[in-house]
């Protein structure tokens, strides 16, 4: 068996948790599709007795919407239209369209002749938001509906629809940094300006952050009359000027279009590898084009988006209440998955792929009705997992060998590994230490400890004592890089492996561990601005200065920066002896002094836990909803108990993470190549969850939640039999 490599899958697959929609696949297997369910709402709009609302009733008297676009050249928003077209024929809508060929003064100028029609509704579709808010503004005065696409619009009655462009750019930076283990030579081509590609460049820059191996060697782009063919231009002259590129992201397809042109007629596919968002027919062709450089794209499909766009606007007309923000989750789509598929065009994509397919948002019980009533029927959406446990655990040690490496040969003498850490206080690393523990006895390794108790100096000696021991490998747990790296380096000059686990280590020879705590930071970013719809104020707590906590702020100020009616009206936190205790005094603190504060996002489960402390000491469990990082036996029975805040956290079991730093120092002393970023992926774990299954430690959420337990990762079959699996 060979060591598992995780890409994006746990972060496509939680994905629908957190935004309520159609599930994205963790790998290319297409689940069964279902027909799609018209959901109740809370506020019905009055109907007719044949279940249809008023503005509907006469089939003579169409509802009209007004499609205003910013661009509409491109496969995309070519695709866009038709599916909007498509949904307003359905449901019996006359559709109007203007596009403005990227001139705001057009867009305003149709939103000013839409509102003096007296249109129903308004799509406002990309632009800018300062010439077009006092249009959308006198709209909704004059009792017109309106919905964004790809535009942020500070109005809680304006539901903004996006193919959640946080997300695509989550995905697509992290698939290019694990194809490139965190190294490549990138040209860069976006602009700026543009919601979604703003939002995507966000998470582009946090993941060049992450992985500094990641050059970004030059920035190209332009949105023109053709841009596919000035991308060509452009990407032309890039290639001349650094030829030591080797990987092109390109955030929109018409980039990518271009720049794929320009690397194969120079003859340089070879060289190159694209990674793109969006797709369509054309998209498809040139993928599996033979000998094709584009190797991935992050998309929707955008007819679907447009379907969505008309939907949506529709269901305000008839009175219906829907979320603020429609987030359509985006697929991983590669050309090997295309080419094994014999994928050729779109439609034969969605039937590989059915989460590509029609999204199951806002449809409603009458629209049914409606939909029958002008000659069509419901459509197929793909089936959603039940639950927040949809990435299902990975198989482990389905083959064994009896070839024992020979540093693992004689019983009688141990493989020595050396665990230093910075912290070891607090029940996570309790776990964690007692993982570490069990891997090294089924192993028959010799497990040396040592913890600084926050003190570097301390972290150095116990690495400088451990060389001079001759140890046959060293965790180093936590800390920080300045006073580490050279004890790192002389270890490796001694022939010692090193591991570390929430450390960045900048040497390929170090394999680094991590909860994927950019993942993490993204998934209870994204939980509290859903659960709020983007509107809360949070007492943060954090502290910088530790790697995984950097990671998780990281993110949390892209979500602040994204949704900015997250309001942070203190930060508080500090690493200390009794964690939880300091932070449960902070947290009085804060109360007294931000008597508005609604929300606690803590990212660490101590923080969590002294702060839940207070809030229940102080009567306000009811005030507060509290987020966090990690779970532990304690953590699961302070979320569980009568009146809890705590309503979610995100975490890996750290019991699980102690036995892959184990197993990988074990693999790399039997010489044994693995993978330099090892990512264990998150779950989403709700006190809802846990009160649903009856969840009451860590061995029954394991249970109940599956995905939660062994890591796959760094299982070699003489493993599987040292080890009696």
């Amino acid at each position: 068996m060979k060591p598992s490599r995780f890409l994006v899958h746990a972060l496509v697959a939680t994905s629908f948790v957190l935004v309520s929609c159609a599930a994205p696949q963790a790998t290319p297997q297409a689940p069964a599709a279902q027909q799609a369910t018209p959901a109740p709402k809370e506020q019905a709009p009055a109907l007719t007795p044949e279940g249809i609302p008023a503005p509907f009733a006469d089939p003579n008297k169409k509802v009209r919407i007004a499609l205003v676009r910013e661009v509409g050249e491109g496969s995309f928003f070519e695709r866009y239209l038709a599916g909007a077209q498509s949904m307003a024929k359905e449901l019996g809508v006359e559709l109007l369209e203007a596009t403005a060929r990227g001139d705001m003064a057009k867009m305003v100028t149709a939103m000013e002749n839409y509102i003096q029609q007296g249109v129903d509704a308004i799509i406002v579709d990309h632009g800018r938001p300062d010439p077009l808010m006092p249009k959308i503004e006198e709209a909704l005065a004059k009792g017109i509906k309106v919905v964004s696409f790809d535009l942020v619009v500070d109005n809680p009655n304006v539901p903004e629809i996006e193919q959640d462009d946080m997300l695509i750019g989550f995905m697509l930076s992290k698939k290019v940094a694990m194809d490139h283990a965190g190294r490549a030579d990138v040209v860069y081509v976006n602009v700026g300006g543009f919601a979604p590609l703003d939002k995507r460049d966000r998470l582009w820059q946090d993941f060049k952050w992450r992985y500094p191996g990641l050059k970004e060697v030059v920035k190209i782009g332009a949105v023109t009359d053709n841009t596919a063919a000035d991308t060509q231009t452009r990407m032309e002259a890039a290639m001349r000027e650094y030829p030591q590129a080797n990987v092109v992201v390109a955030m929109w397809n018409e980039f990518a279009k271009g720049a794929v042109r320009a690397i194969t007629q120079a003859g340089k596919a070879a060289q190159y590898r694209v990674y793109s968002v969006d797709i369509t027919n054309e998209d498809i062709q040139m993928m599996t084009a033979e000998g094709s450089p584009w190797v991935a794209t992050v998309a929707t499909d955008s007819y679907s988006v447009g379907r969505l766009a008309v939907r949506t606007a529709a269901a305000l007309v008839a009175g219906e209440k829907v979320e603020k923000y429609l987030l359509v989750p985006p697929q991983l789509i590669t050309r090997e998955f295309l080419l094994e598929n014999k994928v050729t065009n779109m439609e034969e994509l969605i039937k590989a792929m059915p989460a590509l397919g029609e999204s199951s948002l806002n449809w409603f019980p009458w629209m049914e009705k409606l939909l029958a009533r002008n000659g069509y029927s419901m459509p197929q959406v793909a089936a959603a997992p039940a639950g927040a446990q949809e990435a299902s655990a990975e198989p482990i040690c389905q083959v064994k060998s009896d070839k024992i490496p020979a540093p693992f040969g004689d019983a009688n003498k141990k493989v020595r590994i050396a665990l230093v850490r910075e912290v070891g206080e607090g029940s996570f690393f309790e776990r964690y230490l007692a993982g570490a523990q069990s891997m090294a006895k089924e192993l028959g390794v010799e497990l040396l400890e040592a913890t600084a108790r926050g003190d570097m100096a301390k972290m150095v000696t116990a690495m400088e004592n451990y060389i001079q021991q001759g140890v046959d490998a060293i965790i180093v747990d936590h800390g920080r890089p300045d006073p580490l790296m050279p004890k790192i380096e002389e270890a490796l000059a001694k022939g010692i492996k090193v591991v570390s686990f929430d450390l960045v280590v900048d040497n390929p020879n170090v394999p680094e561990i991590e909860q994927d705590d950019m993942l993490i930071g993204f998934m209870l970013s994204k939980k509290v601005a859903m659960d709020h719809a983007g509107r809360a104020d949070v007492v943060y707590v954090n502290v910088g200065g530790f790697a995984p906590l950097d990671k998780r702020d990281r993110l949390w100020q892209d979500f602040k920066w994204r949704y900015p009616g997250l309001k942070e009206v203190v930060k508080i936190g500090a690493v200390t002896d009794n964690t939880a205790a300091d932070t449960q005094t902070r947290m009085e603190a804060a109360m007294r002094e931000y008597p508005q504060a609604n929300v606690v996002v803590a990212m660490w489960n101590e923080f969590a836990k002294g702060a839940v402390r207070a809030i229940t000491q102080a009567g306000k469990a009811a005030q507060y909803r509290v987020y966090s990082v990690d779970i532990t036996n304690e953590d699961i029975q302070m979320m569980t108990a009568e009146g809890s805040p705590w309503v979610a956290t995100v975490a890996t079991d750290s019991y699980s993470v102690g036995r892959l730093a184990v197993r990988t120092a074990a693999a790399l002393v039997a010489g044994e190549k693995v993978e330099k970023y090892l990512l264990v992926p998150p779950q989403l774990i709700t006190r809802e969850f846990l009160l649903e299954n009856k969840v009451t430690n860590m061995e029954e959420l394991i249970k109940a939640m599956p995905a939660l337990g062994e890591s796959s990762l760094n299982w070699f079959p003489w493993m599987c039999t040292l080890a009696g699996k």
